[in-house]
């Protein structure tokens, strides 16, 4: 997209200029409205929860608990004769 815009280098030196300087203004405007970036403070801090390695089972895949879920029932010889004819 560049190079249909700028035919030499002078035009894409400018170019560049030009559209860093509308990014530092658009940067300029938002830290305006918002303030700068600040670190959290003692209380914002002990509020977000903080996940570290547990001891306990996680959740496997699916094929070691939901895939036999149905599979704890207990069959007599007429219903798997139904089941397969």
């Amino acid at each position: 997209m560049i190079e249909f815009m700028c035919s030499n280098m002078q035009e894409l030196k400018q170019y560049v200029a030009t559209k860093r300087k509308q990014r530092s203004f658009q940067h300029y405007q938002i830290n305006k409205v918002h303030g700068e970036c600040q670190p959290f403070t003692d209380r914002e801090y002990k509020q977000v929860k903080l996940y570290g390695k547990s001891s306990y089972s996680k959740g496997k895949r699916f094929t070691f608990n939901a895939m036999w879920r149905g599979n704890n029932e207990k069959y007599d010889l007429k219903q798997v004769k139904k089941a397969i004819l």
